[in-house]
């Protein structure tokens, strides 16, 4: 973690095109030779530090500059009017530092979300409202260490690492279920956990017992599997109703039937998830030693399988589609779940898709639920190699920005076409491969995946600006990542501005179905 003052000879690095220093302890001035840096393009973070005094105005020479992001430090006086030069800005982030007078008279910070000036409470204009009278921001509390801690560290995990729910779902089944053919029972949002003593079920519309499975699957045949992973097989089972549902059968469980309330709350909490980008969970049940799993069947299988496979045929706009679907399905997790849950394992072959291509983001076999003094660890490895964000190595502590570490190699995989895991002498990984690509060749269209059509300036343009995202998600501090809302936002202004309509496919690609 770096301290002291930012150098002015920072402003001679005339080649620089990101500069990343969220989340540290540096204080004084921000120089206004970083004004000097004319090739500056992805983003300029220097949030969550201890920065004092005005915004230099010179800032508003960054003209190519992208995202900007000076929140949670002491700056004071206005956004200097320098800033309506900022032609190529897609997104900024101003709060809680002590910033007065109106908002540049621009459309971007014109219509900016409130929440990139909250805590400053002399900013007027645009969303704050008039500049009269008192802003939005009267009423707002201070957020408590605000100043002593980044914006990172505010949503921490309270208990250790938890994985392997997949396998915990085992051991609930044990204790909850018994050995006999079920009805099903949908369960009550306002049961009392405590007094699961019988069948759980979250229910599709018609109940089925383990007997019509069997039947479906013609007792678990290897022509019916559609998926095989490290906790189980899935199979494709067509019921009588002409239901389709996924089935997970899981490994046989080793760890005893000695389960916690906790761990049964946190089970229900996943299984009452509904949301279009989220693989539905209709149920589970445990019958004569088989433990299985029912899901949402996707058709178009995962899209790991998909993008890397030797019939590829997914275009720009389909993959941002997908893009998008699987991000406003993460941001639904981290936001607007109650309790939120981190995912723990995003990657390509957990992103599955339906008839439409729309995108469900399933597998929650390492979901962690968080805001849950209760819960417990295990010793699962939290995700997947390429994709597990760099943190993680040396804190063994799951949050958030993990996911959207993830969330950006997925990116990076759309947008390359390459795979997570890149030879040695290239990386490792796709996310450092990028990186040198990038310091060796610079930003360019010869990075991008040669099967789509990067003749057409709209699309390659459109795809540059998700590669900047994509690389902000990856940041090697998880303080420079964007939430998964700001990754929503981000992404769909972009599509906005590039004028593209996100909708189906009109093409037709070989669905699971016609495998079988």
């Amino acid at each position: 973690m770096f301290s002291g003052n930012i150098p002015a000879e920072l402003g001679n690095l005339s080649h620089l095109t990101e500069l990343q220093m969220g989340g540290n302890l540096l204080s004084g001035e921000i120089p206004k030779e970083i004004g000097n840096l004319a090739s500056l393009q992805i983003a300029m973070n220097l949030s969550c530090n201890n920065l004092s005094g005005s915004i230099p105005p010179q800032l508003g020479n960054l003209i190519l500059l992208e995202y900007l992001y000076l929140d949670n430090n002491h700056l004071s006086g206005e956004i200097p009017s320098t800033f309506a030069n900022l032609s190529s800005l897609l997104g900024c982030n101003f709060s809680y530092n002590d910033l007065t007078g109106p908002l540049p008279s621009v459309q971007l910070f014109q219509n900016m979300s409130i929440s990139s000036f909250m805590g400053n409470k002399g900013l007027c204009g645009g969303p704050l409202g008039n500049c009269t009278g008192s802003t939005p921001f009267d009423t707002f509390p201070s957020p408590v260490g605000s100043m002593d801690a980044p914006r990172g560290k505010i949503i921490t995990i309270v208990a250790a690492v938890i994985g392997g729910v997949s396998l915990v779902l085992i051991a609930v089944i044990l204790y909850v279920m018994k050995c006999h053919p079920v009805d099903m029972v949908a369960s009550s949002p306002d049961k009392d956990i405590s007094s699961l003593d019988s069948d759980i079920y979250f229910p599709p519309k018609e109940g089925f017992t383990f007997q019509d499975l069997v039947e479906a699957t013609n007792n678990f045949h290897d022509t019916f599997v559609i998926g095989r992973g490290a906790v189980g097989t899935v199979y494709k089972a067509v019921l009588q109703s002409t239901q389709t549902i996924a089935v997970k059968k899981l490994a046989s469980n080793r760890e005893g039937n000695n389960i916690e309330n906790s761990f049964r709350a946190e089970i229900l909490t996943l299984g009452k998830i509904r949301h279009r980008n989220i693989v539905k969970l209709y149920g589970f049940c445990y019958h004569q030693g088989s433990n299985l799993l029912l899901y949402e069947y996707m058709a178009r299988g995962s899209l790991g399988e998909l993008l890397h496979g030797a019939s590829c045929n997914l275009d720009w706009p389909t993959r941002f589609t997908i893009a998008l679907g699987a991000a406003e399905g993460l941001a639904y997790l981290h936001h607007d779940c109650r309790p939120r849950i981190v995912h723990r394992d995003i990657k390509s072959n957990n992103i599955l898709l339906d008839e439409k291509f729309e995108a469900h983001v399933g597998d929650f076999g390492l979901a962690k639920v968080i805001d849950m003094p209760q819960s417990k660890s295990m010793s699962a490895v939290a995700g997947s190699y390429g994709y597990i964000a760099p943190e993680y190595a040396y804190t063994m502590k799951v949050t958030e920005k993990c996911d959207i570490y993830s969330y950006g190699v997925v990116l990076l995989e759309l947008l390359t076409g390459k795979t997570p895991v890149q030879p040695l002498e290239q990386g490792g990984d796709l996310v450092t491969w990028v990186r040198n690509y990038i310091r060796a060749h610079s930003l360019s269209s010869e990075i991008l995946d040669s099967r789509l059509d990067l003749k057409d300036e709209i699309t390659v343009h459109h795809m540059i600006t998700v590669l900047k995202i994509a690389l902000l998600c990856t940041s090697m501090s998880p303080f420079d990542r964007p939430t998964m809302r700001e990754v929503v936002l981000m992404l769909m202004e972009s599509n906005d501005r590039e004028g593209y309509a996100v909708s189906p496919p009109d093409y037709d690609l070989p669905s699971k179905d016609d495998a079988l």
